[in-house]
């Protein structure tokens, strides 16, 4: 098969000891997948990389080492953008708690960021109309979605589908109840009840690291 062209599925550069290297991963369409580390290229086709793919999380789960977590049923980009904080998990628990106990980083009324309750969340008033806020945040994932694309898909999956779907679990770290990943199933699941109470996951770290404290509060 002839290949059509190459996508850059991923890469970065960095240096070790003064060093430069350079690492990405690439998809020659209709031929494999190459990792590239600096001149070493390894090739694969796309069933060894979903196998790798599959071993390396298999590794992660097994390198934490802490009883319940499984990285595979962590949202992957999540799960990448977070890595480095796994040294320092030291317990994985799930619980429930009402949905509108949810605190989200959202914008007061003067503008500023603050930590609020779910139902003031950009993502409730986006399901409910307003899409100011949301329509300009970023967001990495479901590339090739606008962000009101997302949200209704990912509204009507919990429709459908219900909560939670494959395991994936809104997701808080220590005691803190602000979310830290999950605000669009969370806020589909206020949408639809309000009162609803549902599982999610906390991480909790050792002495509490990682907590935010750099918002203020407005929990009216």
């Amino acid at each position: 098969m002839s290949n059509p062209g190459v996508i850059q599925l991923f890469g970065f550069n960095y240096k070790f000891n003064d060093v430069p290297h350079t690492f990405r991963v690439e998809d020659n369409i209709g031929e494999a997948i190459h990792f590239h580390f600096d001149n070493f290229r390894l090739d694969l086709t796309v069933k060894e990389f979903r196998a790798f793919a599959d071993d390396m999380l298999d590794a992660i789960t097994a390198a934490v080492n802490v009883e319940g977590f499984d990285a595979r049923k962590q949202d992957l980009l999540f799960l990448f953008q977070h890595a480095t904080l796994l040294p320092w998990l030291r317990e994985f628990r799930i619980e429930y708690m009402p949905v509108k106990e949810i605190i989200v980083d959202t914008l007061g009324e003067n503008g500023k960021n603050v930590y609020r309750y779910l139902k003031h969340s950009r993502v409730v008033r986006a399901l409910r109309g307003d899409y100011a806020e949301n329509d300009v945040r970023d967001q990495q994932n479901l590339i090739g979605q606008n962000n009101l694309q997302r949200l209704l898909s990912i509204f009507e999956s919990v429709r459908k589908n219900g909560y939670p779907l494959n395991g994936e679990y809104i997701t808080l770290f220590n005691d803190q109840n602000i979310i830290r990943d999950g605000q669009h199933r969370a806020a589909s699941i206020y949408v639809l009840n309000p009162e609803a109470v549902v599982p999610i996951q906390r991480w909790i770290f050792q002495d509490n690291m990682f907590n935010l404290s750099n918002i203020a509060y407005d929990l009216s």
